[in-house]
């Protein structure tokens, strides 16, 4: 098992799912098995991280009202259910984003 990259656990699944270009380093079969699995992992969160918003209707107003590692939708949560291949190709895809 490879170790969550510092900064990603903050990072919801919809997230990874759609900004991270993990796909680089997987075949495409197991790109789009690795993209239908993290947006299941968002729908079985039980404690999503809140949309922006005004504040309301369960929304959060500032950008530090996402950043709870509590909510079950953050990388932390879901890192241990990938396997080996999958966390490579997004640790790869994460460290190219951050450093680019």
């Amino acid at each position: 098992m490879t170790d969550i990259p510092g900064g990603l656990e903050y990072w919801t699944a919809d997230e990874v799912a759609e900004c991270l270009e993990y796909y680089r380093y997987l075949s495409k079969d197991d790109g789009d098995i690795l993209y239908k699995k993290l947006w299941q992992f968002l729908d079985e969160a039980n404690n999503p991280t809140p949309l922006g918003g005004d504040g309301t209707n369960g929304t959060v107003e500032y950008p530090c009202g996402r950043q709870s590692l509590a909510n079950d939708d953050k990388a932390n949560h879901w890192w241990g259910r990938l396997n080996e291949v999958e966390q490579a190709a997004i640790s790869a895809a994460y460290t190219r984003a951050t450093t680019l």
